[in-house]
């Protein structure tokens, strides 16, 4: 879909929306980011209602997931629901976000806040099993896999002392003790192993929603135009006060005298 920018210059907020619903249903998700972005602008600029920002910030949340750019889908859901905490939107957004980087402890915690505001709605309903069984998955995964170390650990070094007592002309490992020793070691090691690998897929997955060291232009505009709005804000008052009170007293006197 192509739409110059001349073009959405002269289209509405509600029109740029429903320009990124069709971006979104075509899956050209980074065209819908950037409408839904424009729509963002010119919504503050407009000083539209907070909700209607909101859902802005919750479709554009959708098509940064679906273009896997979980920072920023995060980000958006997290604005949706400081927009609008009564609209489950925001939180379903965010858990869908988290359960895709498999953080399912806080997407459980996301969808029960979403549930919470609409408690017949299956579709959260269906969600939240599917990922509640996802999370029992992994932490029996994460019990698990260290022992599985362990015991390659083990194997490992059963192999080495039976090569080392039928394959070698002159035994290395007569000592029991050793034999002892060595198995018990690399079985530690196969364990330590495991662990510090699940640890490392814990930092990665923690890692997708962190945020990029430069942010993209369709993310700051929203943040742009409302520091703009405030520091105007902050300007009016300023312009007002230009006296204090002692000084505004001493003027009201020199005034009457």
């Amino acid at each position: 879909m192509e739409t110059t920018l001349e073009n959405q210059n002269e289209q509405t907020p509600e029109e740029l929306k429903e320009k990124g619903n069709e971006c979104v249903k075509e899956n050209n998700f980074k065209q819908a980011i950037k409408f839904y972005s424009e729509a963002l602008r010119k919504s503050v600029t407009l000083g539209l209602d907070l909700h209607t920002i909101s859902v802005l910030f919750s479709n554009r949340s959708f098509a940064y997931l679906k273009d896997k750019k979980y920072f920023y889908a995060l980000s958006d859901a997290e604005k949706t629901i400081e927009l609008s905490p009564d609209w489950l939107k925001g939180y379903f957004r965010k858990a869908e976000v988290l359960k895709e980087c498999c953080l399912y402890d806080e997407a459980i915690l996301s969808y029960g806040r979403s549930l919470k505001l609409e408690p017949t709605n299956g579709t959260i309903l269906c969600n939240l099993k599917q990922t509640a069984a996802l999370c029992n998955r992994e932490n029996m995964f994460e019990k698990n896999v260290p022992f599985v170390g362990a015991g390659c650990g083990l194997i490992f070094a059963v192999i080495i002392v039976i090569l080392d007592q039928i394959a070698v002309t002159k035994k290395s490992m007569q000592n029991p003790i050793f034999m002892v020793a060595l198995i018990m070691i690399l079985s530690f090691l196969g364990f330590l192993i495991a662990k510090l690998v699940r640890y490392f897929i814990k930092l990665q997955r923690k890692g997708l929603i962190q945020e990029p060291t430069q942010l993209s232009d369709e993310f700051l505009v929203f943040e742009q135009q409302s520091t703009e709005r405030n520091d105007e804000e902050e300007e009016i008052p300023k312009r007002r006060n230009r006296y204090n009170k002692s000084q505004a007293r001493l003027r009201f006197k020199k005034g009457k005298s």
